[in-house]
């Protein structure tokens, strides 16, 4: 974070003066007084220094908090025949979610129940039209299409309700997010 403060044009330019100005008086003056100016210069460069990559670090600290909480966001769930909003973070394999018009699917999930449900996976895989996702049964499982729900899409019509089948790092989006972030490293 300290050497990209030193990349500001300005900064480069101060250097340089404080530099020429303390070789200037150091031979003008004398080395008993021809420092302070050039000196002066240095220590107002630290005090930007210290103040930019204070401010840096404070404003990457407050956005990688609201990364956070927007990670965190409720979701419909049916637990013990109860149905319950909770946090997408407490989602478990096995919950069965409830889902409608609208709603970002929090979990990579399989559909089991549909009243004409389509949803957009374009965040995920690029393709903008929106699959018709129909119920997986034990009558059609070797017929139907698109049963699944991938964590990020957005149900564009209808609701269901389908059973988590992974979540986090786990689910598509997550291990795309670590393959990213171990590509960067």
């Amino acid at each position: 974070m300290v050497c990209a403060v030193f990349d500001d044009f300005i900064l480069k330019v101060l250097i340089a003066a404080a530099i020429v100005s303390m070789a200037i008086g150091m031979y003008t003056e004398g080395p008993k007084t021809g420092w302070i100016e050039g000196t002066s210069i240095i220590i107002a460069i630290l005090i930007i220094t210290v103040v930019t990559v204070t401010n840096d670090y404070s404003r990457q600290a407050q956005f990688l908090d609201i990364m956070a909480k927007d990670d965190i966001k409720s979701c419909r769930v049916i637990r013990g025949g109860n149905q319950m909003t909770i946090d997408t973070e407490g989602l478990v394999v096995g919950d069965v979610i409830v889902i409608q018009t609208g709603d970002m699917v929090p979990a990579d999930a399989i559909v089991f129940e549909t009243h004409d449900m389509s949803a957009s996976e374009a965040q995920l895989t690029g393709e903008p039209d929106a699959k018709r996702k129909e119920p997986l049964t034990a009558d059609t499982f070797a017929s139907v299409p698109e049963p699944y729900l991938l964590q990020g899409s957005l149900i564009e019509s209808g609701s269901g309700k389908a059973i988590v089948c992974a979540v986090g790092n786990r689910s598509q989006q997550g291990k795309a997010g670590l393959t990213m972030n171990l590509e960067q490293d």
